[in-house]
């Protein structure tokens, strides 16, 4: 999804952070008319390093979500196992092309067909993260097309050799369509691609291909390489799949564990406070060592008592259920993950029921979660806003972004987040772009 012009919660947020910087005179200068330029330049880099990192550097693989990492593999596996059968087509186009084929030139031109087109399809699922159904289509049909021309091209005798390059880049096109579809459609798309190339042979020889040639040996080797694909797909998405949700346990274990020794920290930071002042003063009164009577003690056990009073407010039964209270809880928990939550609450309602409550809270606390994992920054602003009986809770940051069409969701943004608000009878936007940051629109009408 591109966001680039239309006003989102993302840009609206940006805006309001970049006018907090601009006052504080950041990024003024001489040379601000240059800014477009150079975040066109910033944007482009982005992009290749993204492209170098994103799928061959297994450590920048890492910080994707499960799913993605193991698509992404797949992918890259596809690819390589075209690019060797492209080796064959171009050692065609030399010397040899005269004596094998009928036309040397349509040769060429069928190599760089097959060419653009995979470089098409590497782009496509370079800004998707993987393959559509279509893709697979398109690929059937470019290679059944292919199939035809290159044994109508091939002089007599050279049908079933090395020289008939296009048999051999059937095999790609069969495991794709086993990584991608399911083994009803994969086993359709086989059967199309078979007889596609036993209709081309024989227009060319005017029979079928003879059982001893290395015809089956190509059929057999399709449907293995389609089965290969198929299980390694879903066997890796599954695994893919366990490890996120295991993920997901250890983070909220270990973010419930941070929370608790946060809240520990800041009981002890009170109960430190009372000894150095309630508890210094009545200790003191009790022992004689101060006059009640005097103005001075007075005013110091009223400034003591307004202190005990704040406590109790904040420990008031109703205050740990409230909407601002987990809102609360949640940017604690990821104050001690090393994010800074800056809060920005509004005037909420008391009577927002405790699901909704609970699931927001929670989806907050995910969205929060990500940031500290994924964003590359310190800094998040968690906002919570009450208009017209709409209950909006925005979660924002200016890290590193991405673009949410072209990604897999991991089980933070579906589990946590989407289906959390689902389940409450709410609903949760992402708006992200490379660069731009990333924010998080929590929606709920009372």
């Amino acid at each position: 999804m591109s966001i680039g012009r239309r006003s989102t919660p993302l840009h609206e947020a940006g805006a309001r952070l970049d006018g907090e910087a601009a006052s504080r005179g950041e990024g003024a200068g001489p040379d601000a008319a240059a800014a477009p330029v150079r975040g066109l330049v910033g944007r482009l880099r982005r992009r290749f390093v993204e492209a170098r990192q994103g799928w061959i550097d297994a450590r920048a693989m890492a910080t994707l979500p499960g799913l993605d990492r193991a698509l992404r593999f797949v992918a890259v596996l596809l690819f390589a196992q075209r690019a060797s059968y492209l080796l064959p087509a171009a050692s065609s186009l030399g010397s040899t092309g005269a004596t094998h084929y009928r036309s040397p030139a349509l040769n060429l031109a069928m190599v760089t067909v097959v060419v653009a087109w995979n470089a098409i399809l590497a782009v496509a699922v370079w800004r998707r993260g993987w393959f559509t159904i279509r893709h697979v289509v398109v690929d059937i049909a470019v290679t059944c097309v292919l199939l035809f021309v290159a044994n109508a091209n091939l002089r007599d005798g050279f049908e079933l050799s090395a020289a008939n390059w296009m048999a051999k880049f059937a095999l790609g096109t069969a495991a794709l369509a086993g990584a991608v579809l399911s083994v009803s459609r994969m086993l359709v798309a086989l059967a199309v691609l078979v007889l596609a190339a036993v209709a081309a042979i024989a227009l060319r020889t005017g029979g079928l291909p003879p059982l001893e040639s290395g015809f089956l040996n190509h059929v057999n080797s399709s449907l293995w390489f389609a089965l290969l694909l198929h299980f390694m797909r879903r066997y890796l998405a599954a695994q893919a799949d366990a490890v996120d949700a295991a993920t997901a346990r250890r983070i909220t274990a270990e973010t419930a564990a941070a929370a608790s020794q946060a809240r520990f920290a800041e009981r002890l930071r009170q109960f430190r406070h009372l000894h150095d002042t309630v508890l210094a003063t009545l200790t003191a009164i009790s022992r004689g060592g101060l006059d009640h009577r005097t103005e001075a003690v007075r005013a110091r056990c009223g400034r003591d008592a307004d202190y005990v009073r704040r406590l109790i407010a904040e420990e008031r039964p109703e205050q740990t259920t409230s909407l601002g209270a987990r809102l609360t809880e949640a940017a604690e928990a990821a104050d001690a993950l090393g994010l800074r939550v800056h809060l920005l609450i509004g005037e909420l309602p008391d009577d927002i029921p405790d699901r909704i409550v609970d699931g927001i809270g929670d989806a907050t606390r995910e969205a929060l979660n990500n940031v500290a994992r994924h964003a590359g920054t310190g800094r998040a602003w968690v906002s919570a806003d009450w208009t017209d009986r709409t209950l909006t809770v925005r979660i924002v940051d200016r890290g590193l972004g991405f673009t949410p069409d072209r990604a897999t969701s991991g089980s933070g943004l579906r589990r946590s987040i989407k289906q959390r608000m689902r389940e409450v009878g709410g609903s949760a936007q992402v708006f992200s772009d490379p660069g731009d940051g990333t924010c998080v629109e929590l929606v709920w009408d009372g």
